[in-house]
């Protein structure tokens, strides 16, 4: 990117290196081009084609630069950088015997947005200006969900040592598709069968098999598909890693739920055997607790129930009751999220359920454990493990994701850039898994399934996006 330095009030300094360049390589062509010419024309007139070379050049040059920056960086950080540099003007740079001045305008007509970019080159004294107009587009974009994904999984890391594992008869079921390039950053050991079952694996353009794959069977993979056989079953093919938004907590809406009321008994745990426990109101506990297998029942009444706990733990049940068509249980989480041998809406719909989980602990769905719901996670490890069933999404910002001792996610869509996921001692998840390393050993495995329960697109970047290019009739 080219180097700039903004001015405070007057104006700024535009990214100019690139303009630099271009137009001197204009001013030497049309140097070369007229000096044959100065004997038919006057001197004031070679002097001005060569400001209007200048004048052009910078202008196309920053032009482009703006329409491939666009292209390429973050929507907020390109908003940002145009808020920067509109309606300013540069500090003039000098180029041989002249000088080039940028000034931008945006403005909006008839209801588009636009960018003038008006160069002034100034050479020997005689200056022309030149105004290119560009069209500012901005977009919103269909709401991302990872539950959409059409491969097993994928593994966003260029840079892990090991960033794809399979051991011990580990095996994955459908597509893979890597980022990796390093040398024995893929790796099969043990297993009679295909490592990757009914799939093929997917590495970057560029990338050679050889060097990138490490398996025990025989020497290193080749680029024919038969060499594959003994680890993938269809293969090893490329593409281009898609792009993936990152997550993003709701930071606007947790923890600050400032309109949910005190609960009256802001310690819900059911210590009376005999007692029925229901939460019929949207409220604020410091601890939700159902113990010795008896049931919290939360009432959605048709709709929505909003709830925010402080601790939450289970030794018994949570059920829904009175679930309209659409209903929801929004179960905001602070500090602490752990699950037993028991039941969290175990035979509902996932979609019924979105737990939001800001704390460091870890967060735990343990023993015979039976989940329902989306969990979306800001920074703790998650495990999943001791025969504990999840039906339902995960998004998570964390570091660690485990899936082990006979865990089974189900029609999961796990979407964890940031993780390290290991599936371990029969551990399974049938569904698609995203993230940023993996690795599995014996009696593990992922398989595809379609997905069929949606995540919240507003949990992720990349909602609107913005494109610019030249206007029409655009030079002036």
């Amino acid at each position: 990117m080219p180097p700039s330095v903004y001015r405070n009030e007057k104006g700024i300094v535009l990214p100019l290196v690139l303009v630099v360049f271009s137009a001197l390589l204009l001013l030497v062509f049309t140097a070369i081009s007229v000096t044959s010419a100065e004997n038919k024309e006057s001197a004031w007139q070679s002097r001005r084609m060569q400001a209007f070379y200048l004048a052009r050049s910078g202008a196309e040059t920053f032009a482009t630069y703006l329409i491939e920056k666009a292209y390429t960086t973050d929507f907020a950080e390109m908003m940002q950088f145009l808020d920067n540099i509109a309606n300013k003007t540069s500090d003039a740079a000098e180029i041989e015997d002249g000088t080039l001045v940028i000034e931008t305008v945006r403005r909006t007509e008839k209801g588009e947005e636009k960018l003038d970019i008006i160069a002034r080159g100034t050479y020997q004294g005689v200056t022309e200006m030149v105004t290119v107009t560009l069209q500012l587009t901005i977009k919103e974009t269909e709401d991302y969900d990872p539950s959409t994904a059409q491969h097993a999984l994928m593994v966003f890391d260029a840079d892990a040592t090991k960033a794809f594992q399979l051991t011990g008869g580990a095996f994955v079921d459908g597509d893979v598709i890597l980022n990796t390039t390093k040398e024995n950053s893929v790796v099969f050991r043990g297993g009679q069968g295909f490592n990757i079952k009914n799939g093929a694996l997917y590495l970057p353009h560029g990338a050679d098999p050889h060097h990138v794959i490490d398996t025990d069977r025989g020497e290193s993979n080749g680029n024919a598909p038969e060499e594959y056989k003994k680890n993938i079953e269809k293969g090893v093919k490329f593409m281009t890693m898609p792009t993936y938004p990152s997550a993003v907590f709701p930071e606007l809406v947790f923890p600050e739920l400032p309109h949910l009321p005190r609960a009256e008994e802001p310690e819900l745990k059911t210590t009376v055997w005999n007692k029925t426990y229901i939460i019929a109101e949207d409220g604020y506990y410091d601890l939700i607790h159902p113990v010795s297998g008896r049931t919290i029942y939360v009432d959605l009444a048709g709709g929505d129930r909003i709830v925010r706990v402080k601790h939450f733990q289970m030794d018994g049940n949570v059920e829904l009751i009175n679930v309209g068509e659409n209903s929801k249980l929004i179960l905001y989480v602070e500090d602490y999220f752990y699950t037993g041998t028991w039941s969290f809406n175990g035979n509902g719909n996932p979609e019924n359920v979105q737990v939001y989980y800001a704390g460091s602990s870890p967060v735990v769905l343990d023993g015979a454990t039976r989940f329902s719901g989306n969990i979306f996670i800001k920074q703790a490890k998650l495990t999943l493990t001791a025969g504990g069933k999840m039906k339902g999404n995960v998004v998570t910002l964390g570091e660690k994701v485990e899936v082990k001792g006979g865990a089974f996610a189900e029609s999961a869509a796990l979407y964890a850039p940031l993780a390290h996921v290991e599936l371990r001692e029969g551990g399974r998840i049938d569904g698609a898994v995203m993230c940023r390393s993996y690795y599995s050993d014996g009696g593990t495995k992922i398989k595809f399934e379609p997905v069929s329960y949606t995540i919240p697109g507003e949990f992720f970047d990349g909602s609107k996006s913005i494109t610019i290019d030249y206007d029409q009739d655009p030079w002036h």
